[in-house]
């Protein structure tokens, strides 16, 4: 990972997230995961003996590979499950073929769309002011199935990776179960940018960004919001495999940006926000992607760094950008202007709708 990633630090030479898969999460001494196995299952019996007016557990889901595993890690138990899925954006074919595996799973599903003419506001705003147009989508896809938990009195919302130690190395201050606003502030709400502090900027209604704000800490006390990957080691070619047995389809060839054909395939904004990242600090999906392959031991790092040339440095294409653009009213002139406003200028050369990384490192 290049120093350029936040809230990364390194420590002679190696970075936090290398320290804590080598340390902490490959190491027994430091977790012991079939201890954390008892404690989920032991969670899963405190959570049945509550008797929920609707249902035991709720879980987030996208139809990716993880969803449908964190769905998988609740079968079996004699759970009344509730998926929910939250559309913030533009879904694929194959996007939506993977979603409505999960009803065939055992749990029910439900699709929420947020009311576009604030939701395209908020997108606009996000973009051209940002250069992020996922900015406050990531904080509703963590906010608002807490908030439906709470309302319907589920007490189990079963999350994903906790990214604050998965990707960033926070094993000290973010090693725990449950979700709390001092996590959300730093890794949901990017820059400490709050659904509260972005209706207060930009004019918008509070009461309309409610359901992309994470509850006080005070009601998440009334749910058990908890990270998956704090119970069960996180591998994403573990939650494929499974996945792949509940009938998940991947993509015939690498999506674009990265070598893997399996993730981020079941909705077109989120390449625009992994291709600014890349513009901003000269990393992208295959970054990501060959990082946690050369942790796992799937890969070489020469490997890797020839699979970041190859991936990251993919310009965007139209498929991604054209029904962006068309959804917030903005030509394409305006939005290659946008990439090139938040380019970091010490890492690329911008020719026309090129950019050019400027590093020869590993070339």
């Amino acid at each position: 990972m290049p120093n350029t990633k936040l809230y990364l630090k390194f420590t002679g030479g190696v970075c936090n997230t290398c320290i804590y898969h080598k340390d902490y999460k490959d190491s027994k001494q430091k977790i012991d995961w079939k201890f954390r196995q008892k404690e989920f299952d032991k969670l899963i019996k405190k959570i049945k003996k509550i008797n929920a007016p609707t249902f035991d557990a709720l879980v987030p889901v996208s139809g990716g590979k993880d969803s449908i595993y964190q769905v998988h890690r609740l079968l079996n138990k004699g759970l009344r499950i509730l998926a929910v899925n939250i559309d913030y954006g533009i879904k694929t074919k194959i996007g939506y073929s993977n979603l409505q595996i999960i009803p065939s799973m055992g749990a029910t599903l439900i699709t929420v769309r947020p009311n576009l003419r604030i939701h395209k506001k908020i997108l606009k705003i996000s973009f051209l002011e940002y250069g992020d147009p996922d900015l406050m989508s990531h904080c509703m896809l963590h906010a608002f199935p807490i908030r439906l938990a709470l309302n319907l009195k589920i007490p189990l919302v079963l999350l994903g990776e906790n990214s604050a130690i998965e990707y960033s190395g926070s094993i000290r201050k973010y090693d725990d179960k449950k979700i709390d606003n001092k996590w959300f502030k730093k890794f949901a709400a990017n820059f400490n940018l709050t659904p509260k502090i972005f209706s207060k900027r930009h004019n918008i209604k509070y009461k309309f960004l409610k359901n992309y704000d994470l509850p006080s800490n005070n009601e998440l006390r009334k749910t058990n919001a908890v990270f998956a990957s704090y119970f069960f080691k996180w591998d994403s070619q573990i939650n494929l495999k499974i996945a792949k047995k509940y009938g998940f389809n991947s993509l015939k060839k690498p999506g674009e940006g990265t070598y893997r054909n399996f993730v981020g395939i079941d909705e077109k904004i989120n390449r625009i926000h992994q291709y600014l990242k890349y513009l901003k600090f000269g990393y992208g999906r295959a970054t990501d992607h060959a990082c946690e392959d050369i942790r796992n031991g799937k890969i070489s790092r020469i490997k890797g760094q020839n699979l970041v040339i190859k991936f990251d440095r993919v310009p965007i294409s139209k498929y991604y950008y054209e029904d962006f653009i068309n959804l917030i009213g903005i030509n394409e002139k305006k939005f290659f202007s946008t990439l090139k406003k938040n380019t970091n200028k010490k890492l690329f050369n911008i020719k026309g709708k090129n950019f050019l990384f400027k590093s020869k490192k590993f070339d």
